[in-house]
């Protein structure tokens, strides 16, 4: 997984300035149609199957089974928002 510095930036300010303590960013699953999709939530529970990885400076959990699904996307920040660019679609 990689990181945008315009998806840095929005993560570092979000994290400073928008959460509580014991509060942290999670990459989950988007259950939709289509395939695996992703979106980022506020969270503040985290469990043995997450894990807290560390990201271009960005620290986030994810959970364990969804990492291998990660691999080749990259987290962008644009005007609509925080997107999630996989290697894979762009060849379609």
């Amino acid at each position: 997984m990689k990181i945008t510095d315009a998806a840095t930036c929005e993560l570092m300010r979000f994290s400073c300035e928008e959460l509580s303590d014991g509060e942290f960013i999670r990459v989950a699953r988007a259950y939709q149609c289509g395939g695996p999709r992703f979106q980022l939530t506020v969270d503040d529970e985290q469990t043995k199957m997450d894990e807290r990885i560390t990201v271009d400076g960005v620290t986030i959990v994810v959970e364990k089974s969804c990492l291998d699904l990660l691999n080749d996307v990259t987290i962008d920040f644009a005007n609509e928002g925080f997107v999630f660019e996989s290697a894979a679609n762009s060849l379609c």
